[in-house]
């Protein structure tokens, strides 16, 4: 407890000049990893809704995917320094409490993880906070409080709005803050060079509340905590079904690339997959009470077929995307010739690959809550620890060996060949896949193709698909 305070009284000092700098350099690399390297596409959807620099922001996110969510808004905002909360244990060590502090990051402590003692600590930080955001910068929060392992939103509590009007009250209401609603979005939770989507709602005025708030405190919070939580939930793909959950994101990950298709839009682009993805999941819930027997046989076959397609190690994606004997053939020499410069590109990078895995096996092994932090803790080990390491030893190397130019050339290139290898380990595997597909057709995979067609046959006629369409 008393160590607790100790830091508590540090953080609500500031961050000084040297913490300030190292902040904004490191922010520039981890931005230029985050946006150009780790994922394939960065998307910024609703970008015109964000209000002016200057105006006093809480960006209010859903929360699904660890440190990766606060990065994307991190950088999505690259006009304003957003002040981000965070776990509060993350900040007991006190060399990760201070280049946490230095990306300007906060702790926020939680009755049900940190202990009801320790919540009013959180009193002191939101007052450094709301200094923030009346000087006209961002402040994010993830108002579930817990980082969720499935597409679908928690409640929310009203911790924001406390800061926030705390705040407004110091100020004399004489200042509109905004709540700008904010969503996460990820083709992939766990992989590298997948693709991330800010979605931007429109702005909420507090100053609207204001009288009210004067008057009901509690009654005003519990009305923007509603409107807050339905524009974020009316944004992002929540499928509440939890009973169903696994039957049907299996379906909408399947079956799904042919519903975007029909309904006018590209399953390649993440905006319109996940306009398509919230409208299937409203037709199936729609669909659902009167065509109880067949959901249900459509639900137990998808998750039959999701089983007996992970035991036999192949995607679902094979099923439309068959090779002919020529073209695997011409695949596999294709990889052959190919391999070399694979080996050529991969052994610069091989430790960046093999460096979080020991990781991210042990949080795959966990409950669903843990898989979770697989992303971040390989962007986090690979972008502040193994890369730097790995390419500063590689740099010294080359001005040893050959000079500064030939250096310099080979450490810009180094991580698109990282790159360029991961292309090619995809292709492998999935040339691996087409090989046991053929191999487990007519074994392990026996009678799925017409199980599959069934399933696809039975969503065709009950979803109307007139629920989006791309315009």
């Amino acid at each position: 407890m008393e160590e607790d305070k100790e830091y508590i009284s540090e953080l609500v000092k500031g961050r000084g000049v040297v913490s300030r700098i190292f902040g904004k350099v490191s922010r520039a690399y981890v931005g230029l990893m985050h946006d150009l390297i780790y994922y394939r596409n960065v998307y910024m959807v609703g970008k015109g809704n964000i209000p002016p620099a200057g105006t006093p922001l809480i960006i209010v996110s859903n929360h699904q995917n660890t440190l990766n969510d606060a990065l994307a808004v991190e950088f999505g905002f690259k006009d304003r320094d957003v002040c981000i909360f965070t776990r509060a244990d993350m900040f007991k060590n006190p060399v990760v409490r201070w280049i946490l502090r230095s990306f300007n990051l906060l702790p926020a402590f939680r009755y049900s993880k940190d202990g009801l003692e320790t919540v009013t600590y959180n009193t002191d930080l939101f007052q450094v906070a709301g200094k923030d955001i009346m000087a006209g910068n961002a402040v994010l929060i993830f108002p579930e409080a817990v980082n969720q392992d499935k597409r679908w939103l928690g409640n929310f509590s009203e911790g924001y709005l406390r800061l926030a009007f705390d705040a407004i009250e110091a100020d004399g209401f004489k200042t509109d803050v905004k709540i700008l609603p904010v969503v996460n979005h990820y083709s992939d939770y766990f992989a590298f060079r997948e693709e991330v989507m800010l979605k931007i709602g429109e702005p909420i005025s507090l100053k609207e509340y204001y009288e009210l708030y004067q008057k009901k405190p509690r009654t005003a919070r519990r009305n923007i905590n509603n409107v807050v939580r339905s524009s974020i939930e009316g944004m992002m793909l929540n499928i509440t079904d939890l009973d169903n959950y696994d039957a049907i994101d299996y379906l909408r990950l399947t079956y799904g690339r042919r519903y975007c298709a029909q309904c006018g839009g590209n399953s390649k682009y993440l905006p319109d997959r996940l306009e398509s993805d919230k409208a299937f999941f409203a037709e199936i819930e729609a669909a659902k009470e009167s065509h109880a027997d067949e959901f249900k046989e459509i639900f137990d076959g998808a998750i039959t077929l999701r089983d007996t397609c992970r035991k036999c190690k192949v995607k679902d994606e094979i099923f439309d995307n068959q090779l002919s004997p020529l073209k695997f053939t011409l695949q596999l020499l294709g990889l052959i010739v190919l391999f070399p410069l694979f080996l050529f590109s991969l052994i610069p990078n091989i430790l960046l690959f093999l460096a979080p895995m020991p990781f991210t096996d042990k949080l795959k092994a966990g409950d669903s809550h843990q898989a979770m932090f697989v992303g971040g803790v390989r962007f986090a080990l690979n972008t502040l620890f193994a890369g730097p390491l790995v390419y500063t030893l590689q740099m010294v190397a080359d001005v040893y060996f050959f000079n500064w130019w030939v250096a310099l050339i080979h450490l810009a290139c180094l991580p698109w060949f990282g790159i360029w290898a991961w292309k090619y380990r995809a292709g492998f595997l999935t040339l691996k896949r087409q090989w046991r597909f053929y191999r487990e057709r007519g074994k392990g995979l026996k009678g799925m193709e017409e199980l599959r067609t069934r399933i696809f046959n039975k969503l065709d006629n009950i979803l109307t698909k007139n629920t989006w369409k791309k315009e």
